[in-house]
């Protein structure tokens, strides 16, 4: 069985070496992870609508990320796993232009990220530079970024911006390389100078997939050390959720893992933590034993839902049950692509037309012209793909 545990990451560590102090006795808010509590989540409960489309006119194999920006969407695109580029859809999926070319990217080390500037430009992040671009595709600036980690480039990767001028770079190769370095985090200047370096790596030999995310200006990690949620500050590393797993805090045994999955799964806790936050929710998943379990943590009210299965009332009702994941139909929640409004699914065009052509096998026929009558949009897509255009379906958060 594969669990996604492809690459071991290393992970943050509990304390660290400069600008923390006090700052990890900080009382956070904890988000609660219990997986015998578990429930099933009606999506009416948590969205009030849904959209769909389709991203067409540009061969890709894979979507790495997606912003949507006015009436426009940008999505960071692969091709085969080599090359990756930018590209902009109109608000029906249609593909209007490409943003940079291959005298901006180099092929041999590609795009790391892209995020959207309080200014309203759009930045992108490659290995060892920052681009700065308009809405319109112009470059405005390139900014390198030289690296005084010590390391190969190999070793540590830009994960983006934490202040002006200043660059957070992660370290992720296994430990116990001959080239590892003492700290999973630096905070560099555009010159390479290490401002800040954080979490020592000393006597740290389990670990896990890490999870990280941007929000409100800052970069946030998620620590598998001791399940803290930490911000990424210009000067400051702070705690900002305790992840409470109960009873259930054994770390994966990495070493087993290599020779036996199962059992190392089986004796481990919580474990592959991934989650994301808007202004209203902390949202995620994880897995326990034999299967992934979702969450959804309030900000208004402090209280965390846990789920194990997914009635979804508002598209797929009655959705057949699946062995590892909360539905069949409800995509896995580890591609955590949402915003304020909307948490978009992305599916490969051959899995969306598999999904409704089982969803057609399910129903009677009556249940099916009822599902064709409520949803024009999808039928549309579903009658149309070429099996090209990969879907995007968004659901609307209450």
């Amino acid at each position: 069985m594969n669990f996604r545990v492809l690459f071991i990451y290393l992970q943050l560590c509990l304390f660290l070496q400069n600008g923390y102090s006090q700052e990890s006795s900080l009382v956070v808010p904890v988000i609660r992870l219990c997986p015998e509590e578990a429930i099933t989540l009606r999506t009416s409960e948590l969205f009030d609508g849904y959209r769909i489309f389709s991203l067409n006119g540009c061969s890709y194999d894979r979507m790495l990320d997606i912003l949507e920006v006015g009436d426009q969407f940008i999505a960071l695109l692969e091709i085969k796993m080599e090359e990756r580029y930018i590209a902009v859809f109109d608000r029906y999926g249609h593909f209007l232009q490409r943003i940079g070319n291959n005298v901006d990217f180099d092929k041999r080390v590609g795009i790391n990220g892209i995020q959207l500037e309080p200014d309203g430009t759009l930045g992108v992040y490659v290995t060892r530079a920052y681009l700065n671009y308009s809405l319109d595709g112009k470059l405005n600036f390139r900014r390198k970024i030289e690296n005084s980690t010590g390391m190969r480039t190999t070793g540590f990767s830009l994960q983006g911006g934490v202040g002006n001028d200043l660059y957070l770079w992660r370290m992720y190769q296994q430990q116990g390389n001959k080239n590892s370095d003492k700290y999973w985090l630096k905070i560099t200047n555009t010159d390479g100078h290490t401002v800040l370096q954080f979490f020592s790596l000393v006597g740290r030999e389990q670990g896990e997939e890490y999870s990280s995310y941007t929000y409100d200006g800052c970069i946030r990690l998620y620590n598998v050390y001791d399940s803290h949620v930490y911000s990424v500050e210009k000067n400051r590393v702070i705690p900002c959720y305790c992840l409470d797993k109960g009873k259930h805090t054994t770390l994966l045994d990495m070493e087993l893992l290599l020779t036996d999955c199962g059992k190392a799964v089986q004796k481990a806790g919580i474990i592959h933590v991934k989650l994301k936050e808007n202004q209203k929710y902390v949202i995620g998943e994880y897995f326990f034993k034999t299967r992934y379990y979702y969450f959804v943590h309030d900000k208004s009210n402090g209280k965390t839902s846990n789920y194990v299965f997914v009635d979804d009332d508002i598209l797929f009702p009655s959705s057949p049950q699946s062995r590892l994941f909360p539905s069949t139909y409800f995509q896995a929640w580890s591609d955590l692509y949402f915003d304020d409004c909307y948490f978009n699914f992305y599916y490969r065009p051959q899995d969306f037309t598999r999904k409704i052509d089982r969803l057609k096998e399910h129903l009677s026929l009556s249940g099916w012209d009822e599902f064709c009558r409520k949803h024009p949009d999808i039928i549309k897509i579903y009658k149309e793909n070429d099996g090209d255009a990969f879907v995007i379906i968004s659901y609307k958060f209450r």
